[in-house]
């Protein structure tokens, strides 16, 4: 591990490698919430236009409106985990970009 102390933090974001860690990185959080806010937003609509879809019974006494509601949940713990297993890529790399661009000498942390 690369004492922090020491590092040009401002050098290694200049680097092309960061800059393209951190195009990667937007291009996956900011269309997550957006299409999220578009799964979120449906429901409503969905609700006051399509009436006949939303009280169909799918299975027992359940419609389609609730499974759509009950899957909110699901899709929310999904993209959690996703952006959890997605955040430890871009950790690891910054991590070999620091390693790389860090000072020569490597100390160890007390």
């Amino acid at each position: 591990m690369v004492a922090r102390d020491y590092i040009e933090f401002e050098k290694i974001e200049k680097t092309e490698e960061f800059q393209e860690l951190k195009r990667k990185k937007y291009a996956f959080i900011f269309p997550v919430p957006i299409l999220f806010l578009i799964y979120y937003l449906i429901f409503p609509v969905l609700s006051a236009y399509a009436k006949p879809l939303m009280t169909k019974i799918v299975f027992a006494n359940f419609t389609f409106g609730y499974l759509f509601g009950i899957s909110y949940y699901l899709v929310i713990w999904g993209l959690a985990f996703l952006y959890v297993f997605v955040a430890r890529s871009y950790d690891r790399r910054v991590e070999e970009i620091i390693e790389k661009y860090g000072p020569e000498t490597v100390e160890k942390e007390a």
